[in-house]
């Protein structure tokens, strides 16, 4: 209970890892999935379970027609499901769990897993119970649900980075594909990048005070620092563990990627410094190329007015990585084995019937319901990428540690970086002591 008040306290200053990749800003919001005449329809009343999500964006909609359908596909369980920003959900489930009302479900990103198992609020033997079989999810997914050996949550989805590109505006800048490597990257934005004269950043007189389209875009804030991650591994490098005490980074390789993301706005001039919302930006014509989440696909597939493609997130250094993350679904401890026999029931359900979730742009972590989605455009980029998506570690600390909050040491060293232009290697020092200072306590 004290490590739950310890978090309850600090969670309601932390804005969670994921905050605004739902693609959208919905406030708050309470969906009930249950269906009409439930209970009559069974000779005992249905067991009642509440489900607990942090989804906002367009995906909200998506989630509750599930849980509805669920609720109208037999008579023994009725799920209310409760949709709130990731941080507040989280507040609200601990606050709960506190006073004896644990939420049956809970769902979580596999970052998130680690400050939970060390509260010891997660009941690891109701998924143990539904002996679910590892060939029948994606192997990322599926190890993300896993902390010291031991299972706590059932695979829901996979979301990751890649590169949407505007092929009018390859077509009419002459580039035949999107870019794969580093210097096709810098060339192609270079080319995309035109200033109110109509000369790009090769041409002599390139004006790079009065640009009116840009090449290249990505959110400069928390997700500037998913991208450094990204190019960490993609030069072989991770130091970041689910059991890590202390931090020392390697700082030629955090530079070196930190000093790719900061070229691309000051050196090159590509990308414009501070961009706050690079995906309206694509959608409205003046950037060619932007980097983000399969979550954004729905939007821009009923958004963009002119022909656009994904592609595979470029390949800047020796190996192929990209950032990621996955969502699980948890059973919290509940003393009544009905509620928990039907938390089983629901989170098994939700899990083969995922395919329809595809339909926000997630990749469904079920192999068989990946198999069945329907394929929404710009997913094959992201499908490409599983085999080589990096996520960051199931650290107890990870929710302070990878903050997308101030002053999280994620989060200034982005803003070091993207908007101050600060030496690589200064930003570096001071990502090692910030971190340091969360894992000390």
């Amino acid at each position: 209970m004290k490590k739950i008040i310890a978090v309850l306290a600090s969670i309601a200053m932390v804005s969670s890892l994921f905050s605004g990749c739902a693609g959208g800003s919905q406030p708050a919001s309470t969906a009930s999935g249950a269906a009409s005449g439930a209970a009559s329809s069974s000779a005992s009343a249905p067991v009642s379970i509440n489900y607990y999500g942090g989804w906002t964006g367009g995906d909200l909609d998506k989630m509750s027609a599930l849980v509805q359908k669920f609720n109208e596909s037999q008579s023994e369980v009725q799920v209310t499901f409760t949709s709130l920003q990731w941080s507040q959900m989280f507040t609200k489930f601990l606050a709960d769990y506190q006073a004896g009302s644990t939420p049956d479900v809970v769902a979580m990103h596999t970052f998130e897993l680690g400050q939970f198992v060390d509260m010891g609020v997660l009941n690891a033997d109701a998924i143990k119970g539904l002996n679910l079989n590892a060939a029948d999810y994606i192997k990322t997914a599926w190890d993300g649900t896993i902390l010291n050996d031991v299972q706590y949550g059932i695979p829901l989805d996979v979301n990751m980075h890649a590169l949407y590109y505007n092929k009018d505006l390859f077509k009419a800048a002459g580039i035949a594909s999107a870019p794969t490597n580093k210097e096709e990257l810098i060339a192609a934005a270079q080319k995309l990048t035109v200033d109110a004269n109509g000369k790009n950043a090769t041409e002599s007189g390139f004006d790079a005070a009065n640009i009116k389209q840009y090449g290249f875009g990505f959110l400069q804030n928390h997700h500037a620092f998913y991208q450094t991650f990204a190019l960490m591994n993609q030069q072989g490098y991770n130091p970041f563990t689910d059991n890590m005490t202390t931090l020392s980074l390697d700082s030629g390789k955090t530079s070196a990627a930190l000093q790719f993301l900061e070229d691309l706005v000051y050196k090159y001039k590509v990308t414009p410094a501070g961009e706050k919302s690079p995906i309206d930006d694509f959608k409205a014509g003046s950037v060619a190329m932007v980097i983000d989440g399969n979550w954004q696909l729905s939007g821009v597939n009923s958004a963009a007015k002119f022909d656009w493609d994904t592609a595979a997130y470029p390949q800047i250094f020796s190996q192929k990585a990209v950032w990621g993350a996955a969502e699980l679904l948890a059973i919290p401890n509940n003393k009544d084995a009905d509620k928990v026999k039907a938390a089983q029931t629901f989170i098994k359900w939700l899990s083969d019937n995922s395919a329809e979730w595809a339909l926000s742009g997630q990749i469904p972590a079920n192999v068989k319901a990946q198999q069945a989605a329907t394929k929404i455009k710009g997913i094959d980029a992201y499908n490409s990428e599983l085999d080589y998506v990096k996520f960051l570690p199931a650290h107890k600390k990870s929710v302070k540690i990878f903050s997308s909050a101030a002053p999280s040491p994620i989060l200034t060293a982005a803003q070091n970086a993207m908007l101050n232009g600060k030496d690589p290697a200064e930003i570096t020092k001071q990502l090692e002591s910030d971190i340091n200072k969360v894992l000390a306590g």
